[in-house]
């Protein structure tokens, strides 16, 4: 099965992701994103491509290192355009889930048998895996990271166990336990 996220749509849909962001750089948000897949990409094995609008670095498309496949619309198409060129020059797209709260794209798309899940549910499912995969770690199974790349903990921050430690560390409590 392919997903494919229409990425500023969900990353604008979901207050966690950047809707509730005012003055933060549009490249934070999608970093942010990009990082959270990532860590879902670990647990499911699917293609997964998120579409923007415009030009990344220069690049119409890249692969992250996940194997995610991160496309930039072309100048003479947006995001939405390009998702149902995906869609329409598929030869399998029933095997195809789009994920946006856009109607148009979903009209567009559910005419060629894909299937649609509006973002804030593909979020939920997301965390629930990334949560999944980070008690995994916690329990001694590592993730298989390339060397050189950054830990998903530095996006995500610390465990609640983690940061109960850390409290404990630097508000002196632990000094006194021991005495």
């Amino acid at each position: 099965m392919d997903i494919i996220v229409d990425g500023y749509n969900v990353i604008f849909k979901v207050p966690e992701l950047g809707y509730s962001t005012e003055k933060c750089d549009i490249e934070v948000l999608r970093n942010r994103f990009l990082t959270l897949l990532e860590q879902y990409k670990e647990k499911r094995k699917h293609k997964l491509i998120v579409v923007f609008d415009g030009k990344g670095h220069g690049n119409s498309s890249e692969t992250r290192a996940a194997g995610i496949d991160v496309v930039f619309s072309r100048q003479d198409l947006d995001a939405d355009e390009e998702i149902k060129r995906m869609v329409s020059n598929s030869e399998t797209p029933r095997h195809i889930t789009v994920i946006t709260a856009d109607r148009g794209i979903e009209q567009y798309v559910r005419k060629y048998g894909c299937k649609v899940v509006e973002p804030l549910a593909f979020y939920r499912d997301m965390k629930k895996n990334v949560a999944r995969l980070q008690a995994s770690e916690e329990e001694g199974r590592l993730f298989n990271k390339e060397e050189g790349e950054e830990p998903a903990s530095k996006y995500l921050g610390p465990t609640k166990k983690e940061a109960e430690y850390w409290l404990k560390v630097f508000s002196g409590k632990q000094k006194d336990n021991e005495s």
